[in-house]
C-alpha cells in the first residue's frame, strides 16, 4: 500500500486555504455592501433594481407583521408618477434646513419607465432595492446624487423604505462604474438619521416603529389611487430684462 503522508497534508492544506479564501473574499464583498450576492432585475445608465431576500431588511417581519407579499404587482408610468412625484426630503445642516423633491425631473420620468417592469417581474418572496443616481445640475463642477430605497407592496399598500436620499457622490469615477455606486449601505427599519428624512404632506403616510411614525418609511394605498395625484412642477424660466431700468 503506498500512502504519503506529506502529499496527503499538502492537500488538505491546499484545501483549507481554498476555503479560506473564499471565506475570505465573502467577507470582504459582503462588509462592503451587504447586498452583494443580489439578483440584477434591470438597469439603466441611471438606476438599478435588484431583488434581495427578506432577511436582508433587519426585522422585516416583526415589524411589518406581513405575512405574505403581493408581488408581482402592475403598476403603469403614470400611477408611479402619482406615487412618487411629490415626495419631498428636508435635511439639516449647519446652515438650517434644506427641502427638495426626492426624484428630480428626468430622475422621476426614468423612474416611470423603468420601475413597472421591474415590478411585474418582482418574486413573491422578494423585496426590490432601488439604487439611483442623478445630477440635477449637470456642470463641470457638480456631482452625481445617490438615492437608495427597498420597495415592497402587502396588505394593499405599497411600502417605499428610503436609506440614503440625494448623497453627492464625491467621486466621479465611482459613479461611471455600475458596479461601485449601487453598492450602497445597508437599509433598517429603524429610527437612525444622517440629518435627512421624507416631508410631511398631505398624502404622506409613514410607517411605524415601536408606535414612533418613521419619516423614512412611506406607505402609498393601492386601494384609494385617487388620492395621490402628480403635480407637475414649476418650471423656472431665466429672467427677461425688458428695458434699462430692469437691469441691474
Amino acid at each position: 500500500m503506498n500512502f504519503s503522508l506529506p502529499s496527503k497534508i499538502s492537500e488538505y492544506s491546499g484545501k483549507i486555504l481554498h476555503v479560506f479564501l473564499i471565506l475570505l473574499t465573502y467577507v470582504s464583498f459582503s462588509g462592503c455592501s451587504p447586498y452583494y450576492f443580489r439578483d440584477k432585475v434591470f438597469r439603466s445608465e441611471s438606476m438599478g433594481f435588484f431583488t434581495i431576500d427578506i432577511s436582508d431588511l433587519p426585522d422585516f417581519e416583526s415589524i411589518t407583521k406581513v405575512k405574505s407579499l403581493d408581488h408581482p404587482i402592475t403598476i403603469d408610468s403614470a400611477r408611479i408618477k402619482d406615487y412618487f412625484g411629490n415626495l419631498r426630503y428636508s435635511r439639516r445642516s449647519t446652515i438650517g434646513y434644506f427641502a427638495d423633491y426626492v426624484f428630480s425631473d428626468h430622475e422621476l420620468d426614468l423612474l416611470a419607465r423603468d420601475l413597472p417592469f421591474a415590478l411585474k417581474s418582482l418574486p413573491k418572496d422578494k423585496l426590490l432595492l432601488i439604487v439611483s443616481k442623478y445630477d440635477d445640475t449637470q456642470s463641470v463642477i457638480s456631482f452625481d446624487e445617490l438615492t437608495s430605497c427597498i420597495l415592497w407592496a402587502a396588505d394593499g399598500r405599497l411600502n417605499i423604505l428610503f436609506g440614503r436620499i440625494k448623497r453627492e457622490l464625491v467621486d466621479k469615477d465611482v459613479g461611471l462604474d455600475f458596479n461601485r455606486w449601487t453598492k450602497v449601505d445597508q437599509i433598517k427599519l429603524a429610527h437612525t438619521s444622517d440629518g435627512t428624512e421624507i416631508a410631511d404632506g398631505e398624502t404622506v403616510d409613514f410607517g411605524a416603529v415601536d408606535g414612533i411614525p418613521l419619516r423614512r418609511w412611506v406607505l402609498f394605498d393601492q386601494k384609494n389611487p385617487g388620492k395621490y395625484k402628480f403635480l407637475p412642477r414649476k418650471q423656472y424660466q431665466p429672467l427677461k430684462l425688458t428695458d434699462e431700468n430692469d437691469r441691474p
